[in-house]
C-alpha cells in the first residue's frame, strides 16, 4: 500500500451504522450526510474509510487514492469499478454498448467474492460501454 497522506472528508451516517471499505453515496444534506448507496451503479462520493455504528455519527470518505475496499464480486487487477449495491460494496464495470458508468476508482489487487477485501484506487470518473 502507498504511505500518501489521504485527506479525507467527513460526513455524518445518514440511515444507520456504515462500515468501513464501502461506497456511500451524498445523504438527504448534501453537505453535511452520505448514505448507503440507493442500488448499483450510482455515482459514489466515496469509499469510508473510518466507519460508525449508528445514524448521526461520524464517518471518514476518501474521495481519491489508495484504500481498502469490499469486493461485491471477483474483480481482477485494473478492473474500473463501479458501486455493486445497497450494501455499497464494489463491483468491476461492465456498461453495455453506449451506456455511462459511474467509475468509483480501479482495482490494484484482486478479490475472489463477494465480502472479500482489496485494493483500490479511489479515483472517480464516468465510462461509457463499448
Amino acid at each position: 500500500m502507498s504511505t500518501e497522506k489521504l485527506d479525507p472528508i467527513t460526513r455524518l451516517a445518514e440511515g444507520g451504522a456504515i462500515v468501513a471499505g464501502v461506497a456511500v453515496m451524498a445523504g438527504t444534506d448534501t453537505d453535511k450526510q452520505a448514505k448507503l448507496p440507493t442500488g448499483a451503479g450510482v455515482r459514489a462520493v466515496g469509499i469510508v474509510l473510518v466507519g460508525a455504528d449508528a445514524a448521526g455519527k461520524p464517518i471518514s470518505i476518501a474521495n481519491h487514492g489508495r484504500i481498502k475496499a469490499i469486493a461485491d464480486a471477483a474483480i481482477a487487477v485494473g478492473d474500473l469499478l463501479i458501486v455493486g449495491g445497497t450494501d455499497g460494496h464494489i463491483a468491476p464495470a461492465a456498461p453495455s454498448q453506449g451506456a455511462n458508468a459511474n467509475i468509483v476508482g480501479i482495482a490494484e489487487t484482486s478479490a475472489a467474492a463477494d465480502g472479500d477485501e482489496f485494493d483500490m484506487l479511489v479515483a472517480p470518473s464516468m465510462m461509457q460501454g463499448a
